[in-house]
């Protein structure tokens, strides 16, 4: 890696840089107020007063079905709309019964009654409350010690599956995937206190399943469906985001940092402490806000979403060359940027590694773009509330939107080849810094003509900075920026640097001044 040590004095760097500072670490996006709900696929979510009035692609509808919470004490009207007319969601353990991609809702008239009920070993059914539209009763039913010749044939539908909640929440559409959610976690709570904690006897069901009693006459608690909040918290430093990953999880899936909210902790100070903890990063207290929750069922969490800033390095104004390889305002930002990145130090009993990920790179990943560096990347689906609050963050823009938005920073080849720093704008004081590299190209002026025709059809203004060599060993994720261009002489490598580390996060990128 490049250090400041390496760069060569200038003159008024110091000055340039100190007129940048204030914008620093901490996000230049500033959110406005809005009363808007927020969803993700499991159930409704909240915002905070403080959301983003332009994230339109995010929500998706609530479950549609209504709980009913004054009929689950009426033991009467529960026991014959279950005889009649209800329906009723399977679980084998905590799995859930479905068939393309939709769950099976059975006709509770198709299952045994009365001491057949019994001797089929199906549990007290939980009722769950009544579809939207039709008014129909749900009831969640535990199936596991279920016999088929207790159950009708039309029971079982062709073609059906069990299958983890989980992992298969992405494949159902968003009201299924909530109702689901709903009743497995009322499931798993009753399969978790079949005995009162307090003396051992049997727990008894009441108002529906939605309680449960201690049968012992001389203990008698009762208890409910209790939650264990857990802190989910996206962690910026100007343009970055800290992602980390668990040893369990397939290869390349990089997920915001989360952890539970201990005993007499308030939600803000289990955010620091969790990030603190997992990644050695800290946040500034005063700058973190609550964004959005949702429950998390595996097995009775509720997920609370917040945003934070990490507390930057204390940045000291190095030696710096440009006013040899000058590059701007826009140069000198993206370097300060990078070089304020907090040193990231895991808890490897916790993680197995974490990232700081520029914000160009997760949009192209959310977005399935293809991307290079010879690693498999991913994050969590749609049906999990880190990927709303990724896509939340991304989809922010600037008061103004220009053509340079849609140009990659970086597009390179592996190999060797020789490289150009582009500085493209458009005349009204929007501008970006990119960076060319194309090893079928012989010339620097080769690459740079090419570029040209490209972003002139943006109508875009291109002015070269200065050219190099670039070593890229994609298997070994190394990437060495080199040398210099007799048509336009040296690039300013540092800054070079620091752009491809936007597009490699997970590569070892160094340069030298020397070569050719």
């Amino acid at each position: 890696m490049w250090s400041w040590s390496l760069l060569q004095p200038v003159g008024l760097c110091s000055r340039r840089f100190s007129q940048l500072a204030t914008r620093g670490c901490s996000n230049y996006w500033i959110m406005s107020n809005c009363n808007k709900k927020r969803h993700v696929s499991f159930h409704s979510f909240s915002s905070s007063t403080n959301a983003l009035d332009n994230n339109q692609g995010a929500s998706v509808p609530q479950p549609a079905f209504n709980r009913a919470p004054e009929r689950r004490a009426d033991s009467i009207w529960l026991s014959e709309v279950f005889s009649t007319s209800a329906l009723i969601i399977p679980f084998l353990g905590s799995k859930s019964l479905v068939k393309s991609g939709e769950p099976v809702l059975l006709p509770s008239k198709n299952l045994p009654k009365g001491e057949r009920l019994k001797s089929a070993c199906i549990k007290q059914p939980i009722f769950l409350g009544l579809r939207e539209t039709s008014n129909e009763p749900l009831f969640a039913v535990e199936v596991s010690s279920v016999c088929r010749e207790h159950l009708s044939s039309e029971l079982w539908p062709e073609g059906c599956e069990w299958v983890d909640l989980r992992s298969y929440a992405s494949e159902l559409k968003s009201n299924d995937a909530g109702l689901l959610a709903y009743a497995r976690g009322l499931v798993e709570w009753h399969m978790r206190n079949r005995f009162c904690s307090c003396c051992g006897g049997e727990m008894e069901f009441k108002e529906g399943g939605h309680s449960l009693q201690c049968s012992s006459r001389e203990c008698g608690s009762s208890i409910y469906p209790r939650l264990d909040p857990a802190v989910i918290v996206l962690v910026t430093c100007g343009e970055y985001l800290l992602l980390g990953r668990q040893s369990r999880w397939k290869p390349g899936r990089y997920s915001l940092l989360a952890g539970f909210v201990e005993v007499g902790e308030t939600f803000e100070t289990a955010a620091a402490r969790e990030i603190q903890e997992e990644s050695g990063i800290k946040v500034k207290l005063d700058g973190l806000r609550y964004i959005a929750s949702q429950p998390w069922p595996f097995p009775q969490s509720l997920m609370v979403g917040f945003m934070a800033e990490a507390e930057e390095k204390q940045l000291s104004f190095p030696k710096f060359v440009d006013d040899v390889v000058p590059v701007g305002n826009e140069g000198l930002r993206v370097l300060m940027e990078n070089t304020k990145l907090p040193t990231i130090a895991v808890d490897t009993k916790e993680l197995e590694d974490a990232r700081w990920i520029h914000r160009s790179y997760l949009k192209a990943v959310l977005q399935n773009q293809p991307l290079n560096g010879n690693r498999p990347f991913s994050v969590p689906g749609s049906h999990a509330v880190a990927n709303f609050l990724m896509q939340w963050w991304i989809s922010y823009q600037k008061n103004t939107e220009w053509g340079g938005d849609e140009v990659s920073s970086v597009e390179i080849d592996e190999g060797v080849f020789k490289y150009i720093l582009i500085r493209v704008s458009d005349g009204k004081g929007n501008q970006k810094l990119v960076v060319r590299g194309n090893k079928r190209m012989s010339y620097h002026a080769d690459i740079f003509n090419h570029t040209t025709d490209k972003l002139r059809a943006l109508k875009l203004q291109v002015e070269v900075l200065g050219g190099g060599r670039i070593d890229h060993h994609v298997t070994e994720r190394v990437i060495l920026v080199y040398g210099f261009s007799q048509a336009y002489g040296q690039a300013n490598h540092a800054v070079t640097v620091a752009l491809l580390k936007q597009w490699f996060p997970f590569h070892t990128i160094s340069f030298d001044w020397d070569g050719y």
